[in-house]
């Protein structure tokens, strides 16, 4: 690295340094927190706990400019200190890892005599930015680093003034925070331009576009009563979510919400409970031989936000999840024109690990590749009527490596009402259902013996 080049780095870091030494800044390890506030809104805060996985319902009307420093302070006795003169009650519970151990899961802040009051502070949504160079979004305040066994982390972390939020140890991924409002793109450019020894990117976000509604009209005929797929190979469907008590007792055998852990799986919108009930078989597209393949087990993971938005890491999360609830298959039901080296990363760790992953090409027929269909461990999927011709609005491409029947009659609706909806997430679902249906009758089968089953048009229905 020449002379130049490392004064620019050395500038760009005080830069960065100086910029955020009088911002709002938060960052909470175990049961210790770390706050620099400055006449903050008392909901900025608690915004920003909520962003680190902790639910927090508040009483709108409470809203405190907060000026405080703590460093290692206990976290209880922080909330206690900067709500006051509010009342609080902290929610914790045991983690799974360590028996022993308790972690904060909710905080509650009201008016003496008003709990009654309290509501989420705010959706479960991620807080996004966009570059302006190139419409990408991203996370704020976060960003993700890749460190080759050995680094010292530590070294990232003080540069930029963060700290590790979240990790994946096998990968080598962490989700790093930094202080309010940080330039996320100066950040990463700026580490990425210091050595080889690490990676750095955002934590991209993408979107679910919604389902086409073609009939809303026609009326749906009942889920079945019972469920027969105990023992065959499951399916996760990474979404929206899942709306509990829809479809028969059984066919859903783990759910997990990446968004916020600390809470059980939900639905608001409706296009995550569609695609389990594809993917376990209990709803067929149309067009269809209802003796094609059976019921498959679902394992139903969150990743969306309730405005339809996830990210890297939370994929990631939602994987682990689904690797070790015994998945096989995995249906991904969204796309984006967002390339992200992560979450390449991601999904070839999940393949490598005997998972295969199919995803939709998208809505849209522009010929352009999206992701993540077109990443070369993944199966592209686009839509096609049940006659076999390929509908008008599916994405088409290399990338796309089969066309499965794409319109379906559902029980549920996307924000709104049931009736038939079409699109390549429908597709998509339909054709995890059917591999795994396929793996379940040969066990024995490899991951590339799928595939090639796959593209040799041998599994039914496909």
């Amino acid at each position: 690295m020449n002379l130049m080049k490392k004064i620019l780095i050395c500038i760009a870091i005080f830069t960065l340094l100086a910029s955020n030494a009088l911002a709002f800044d938060l960052r909470i390890e175990g049961e210790r927190i770390y706050l620099h506030a400055m006449e903050e809104p008392l909901q900025n805060i608690l915004r920003s706990m909520a962003q680190q996985g902790i639910r927090v319902r508040l009483d709108p009307q409470v809203n405190p400019r907060v000026s405080a420093v703590f460093e290692n302070r206990d976290i209880g006795e922080t909330i206690t200190a900067i709500v006051k003169p509010y009342d609080n009650t902290l929610v914790w519970e045991k983690t799974p890892q360590k028996s022993s151990y308790f972690r904060l899961s909710e905080i509650q802040v009201f008016r003496p005599g008003k709990k009654e009051m309290i509501q989420d502070l705010s959706p479960r949504a991620y807080s996004l930015a966009k570059n302006p160079k190139n419409g990408t979004l991203f996370v704020k305040d976060v960003f993700l680093l890749k460190v080759k066994s050995g680094s010292d982390i530590e070294k990232y972390l003080k540069m930029v003034g963060g700290f590790v939020i979240d990790k994946n140890e096998a990968l080598g991924i962490y989700k790093v925070g930094v202080p309010h409002d940080s330039d996320i793109s100066a950040i990463v450019s700026m580490i990425n331009a210091l050595s080889g020894d690490v990676q750095a990117a955002p934590d991209f976000a993408y979107y679910v576009p919604p389902p086409f509604r073609a009939d809303l009209s026609l009326t749906t005929s009942e889920l079945p009563k019972g469920f027969s797929g105990n023992g065959k190979v499951p399916v996760a469907v990474l979404d929206t979510g899942l709306t509990m008590g829809v479809g028969p007792d059984g066919f859903v055998i783990a759910s997990l919400d990446a968004v916020i852990p600390s809470q059980p799986i939900s639905d608001d919108l409706g296009h995550g409970t569609q695609m389990a009930l594809l993917a376990s078989g209990l709803v067929k597209p149309i067009g269809t031989d209802t003796g094609d393949g059976g019921q498959i087990p679902v394992v139903a993971i969150r990743t969306m936000d309730d405005n339809g938005y996830t990210t890297d890491f939370t994929i990631l999360k939602g994987i682990d999840f689904a690797i070790d609830s015994g998945a096989r298959v995995m249906s991904l039901s969204w796309s984006s024109e967002q390339r992200s080296d992560f979450l390449e990363i991601i999904l070839d760790n999940a393949v490598s690990k005997g998972m295969i992953v199919v995803a939709s090409a998208g809505n849209e027929p522009t010929g352009q590749p999206v992701y993540p269909a077109a990443y070369p461990s993944v199966i592209g999927v686009g839509a096609e009527y049940h006659s076999g011709k390929v509908w008008e609005q599916s994405n088409y491409g290399s990338f796309v490596e089969l066309y499965a029947p794409g319109f379906a009659v559902m029980p549920v609706g996307y924000k709104g009402a049931p009736g038939m909806y079409v699109g390549t997430s429908i597709s998509t679902a339909y054709t995890a259902n059917r591999i795994a249906d396929y793996w379940s009758k040969h066990p024995g089968s490899s991951v590339q013996q799928i595939k090639d089953a796959v593209k040799n048009a041998k599994i039914p229905g496909l």
